[in-house]
């Protein structure tokens, strides 16, 4: 149970957790002042921050869920994955990276990672709408949208402000990452693989599925001394394969609701930083069973108690209203032009309606084990 402490501290949106004023200047402090050059006050413009083309869909793999081996009756889209895509420019990431390094945001939206050993991890979430406005526009500009349903093979939306650009940051003593790198290139020199295949290397999240239908997973930090660092998917026979990941400015589309996956750990990087934005189905007929396993505020220190599930409440209570002003039109609309009552489909549709609702509430409730993992 709950005790009266870890109450206070969640409606306080768990700022007992949030990164210290040392901890920002030890750590953080320098990324921002590298980006000195940086205007925050830039206007997002899509002509030229946004670097996706058409051509792109075609150029980039995409795994569909048949090739997992895991099609679903619930899913919203063929495509299950995609490899790297180029999204958003050079200039667009330092300008992002600047507007979430500034010590006031930092030091009001971030929070330590619940998994985190060195107490250098952690997630910056809700920042995007109140204090980061050129990152806010270029997630919710109609091309950034578009450009990421092209990839997911549906078109989709955000699935509320909250949840853009949640980002993740991790952070590493240099010569820690050094002799990472080094200790792995000499083990594979010893297996003669120096040149050779790919690594499985420790994950930094347990095999999970996402709370929302589709994520996209943009890199903000340059990945050219990382080793390691894609997403590796469970298939639908048990087996595992690795999906590349991204490169600065570079995304990734997943099906993440439907599909188990591990976020490993890469090896010999100082920092890294990725902004993930989720996303449900653009059309409210299509199937939308999102949870709060992974985001509620009493299993994830970064989203703050009462802003987030005012959104939630917001976005689901929306969906319900587009659903039942399109039944109620469609009944209309069916007797005007002489059609008899589809009852049988009606009452599905509406006992559909009944059970999204309940369902709304349902994960909403905390467990004893959530709690009790609520430190």
């Amino acid at each position: 149970m709950a005790t009266a402490e870890l109450l206070s501290n969640i409606y306080n949106n768990n700022i007992h957790k949030a990164i210290s004023e040392q901890s920002y200047t030890e750590n953080i402090e320098a990324l921002y002042k590298a980006l000195d050059g940086v205007d925050i006050n830039t206007k997002f413009d899509p002509e030229k921050h946004i670097i996706f083309k058409k051509e792109d869909v075609e150029k980039t793999k995409r795994f569909t869920m048949k090739e997992f081996g895991l099609e679903n009756e619930k899913q919203i889209s063929a495509i299950g994955a995609s490899a790297p895509f180029p999204l958003f420019s050079k200039e667009a990431v330092d300008i992002m990276r600047a507007e979430i390094l500034r010590k006031d945001v930092f030091l009001q939206f971030a929070r330590i990672s619940p998994t985190s050993s060195s107490g250098l991890d952690g997630s910056v979430r809700g920042f995007a709408r109140e204090s980061c406005p050129f990152t806010y526009e270029a997630w919710k500009h109609p091309k950034s949208i578009e450009a990421v349903s092209s990839m997911a093979g549906v078109p989709l939306k955000i699935v509320m402000d909250y949840e853009v650009a949640h980002t993740n940051v991790a952070m590493k003593n240099p010569d820690d990452a050094e002799q990472e790198t080094i200790a792995h290139n000499r083990e594979l020199i010893n297996k003669g693989e120096f040149f050779g295949k790919e690594q499985m290397i420790p994950s930094i999240v347990g095999w999970h599925y996402d709370s929302y239908p589709f994520v996209a997973v943009l890199m903000l930090s340059d990945t050219k001394k990382m080793i390691g660092g894609e997403t590796i998917i469970k298939l639908g026979n048990g087996k595992v394969v690795s999906v590349e990941g991204p490169q600065l400015g570079y995304c990734t589309v997943l099906q993440g609701r439907l599909v188990e996956h591990i976020a490993p750990k890469p090896l010999g990087y100082t920092e890294r930083l990725t902004a993930v934005s989720s996303y449900v189905a653009a059309d409210p007929l299509k199937h939308e069973e999102s949870v709060l396993h992974t985001v509620k505020p009493e299993v994830l220190f970064g989203s703050r108690y009462t802003d987030f599930y005012t959104e939630w409440i917001d976005y689901r209570m929306k969906l319900i209203e587009e659903r039942a002003k399109y039944l109620r039109e469609k009944v209309l609309n069916d007797q005007q032009n002489g059609k008899l009552f589809e009852k049988e489909k009606i009452m599905k549709f509406v006992e559909d309606l009944e059970n999204y609702v309940g369902r709304t509430w349902k994960e909403m409730v905390v467990s004893d084990e959530e709690y009790a993992k609520a430190k």
